[in-house]
């Protein structure tokens, strides 16, 4: 080669799989959000029970969105959810409101369910604490025993623990999914 013909070097090698840039926030997020959304939404067409609840939406958005915190790990979402429906239903029923309308049908609030929320609520979170289970969206199963939209009922125990139990499940498949890549791009 002569001095003055160029050179060509070499490609840099490629980034390792670890290096890789992972998919977006804007992306996966709601992409794993609706998708833990959908798995107990079609396990309860196919088996006609109700297992899609409003508190299992900040869960997955939880488990999707912050997979390293620790509220996002099975045990807090399985022990938190289970700690604020036993709550509930023993407010409830120490209330003696196991089978009076929810707030929603009866279209107000009364000073016994009001009562039942206060107390459930902060038996919950006494629960959380003491089994070091903390789960933010928990509190939202909690009320919605508290204010009757979950009867104590064994048919309406086993929906809320199959829903839990069918997130959890599936959120540590995405949480683990999110946590091999390297750190979301913001």
């Amino acid at each position: 080669m002569s001095p003055t013909t160029p050179t060509t070097s070499p490609s840099p090698p490629a980034p390792p799989a670890s290096r890789r840039p992972a998919i977006p926030d804007a992306v996966w997020t709601p992409l794993a959000v609706a998708t833990l959304t959908l798995i107990p939404g079609l396990v309860g067409l196919a088996t006609g029970r109700i297992l899609l609840f409003p508190s299992l939406g900040p869960t997955a958005l939880l488990q999707a969105h912050t997979p390293e915190h620790p509220s996002a790990r099975p045990y807090n979402v399985i022990v938190s959810h289970l700690a604020a429906l036993g709550a509930g239903f023993a407010a409830v029923t120490a209330f003696g409101l196991a089978t009076a309308p929810s707030v929603f049908e009866a279209g107000r609030l009364s000073p016994e369910r009001l009562g039942a929320a206060v107390v459930a609520a902060a038996l919950a979170v006494l629960i959380e604490l003491l089994l070091r289970a903390s789960h933010p969206p928990a509190a939202s199963t909690t009320l919605l025993v508290a204010l009757g939209s979950f009867k104590p009922t064994v048919r309406d125990a086993t929906a809320v623990v199959l829903g839990v139990l069918i997130v959890a499940a599936a959120g540590e498949l995405v949480r683990r999914a999110r946590r091999r890549g390297t750190p979301p791009v913001r």
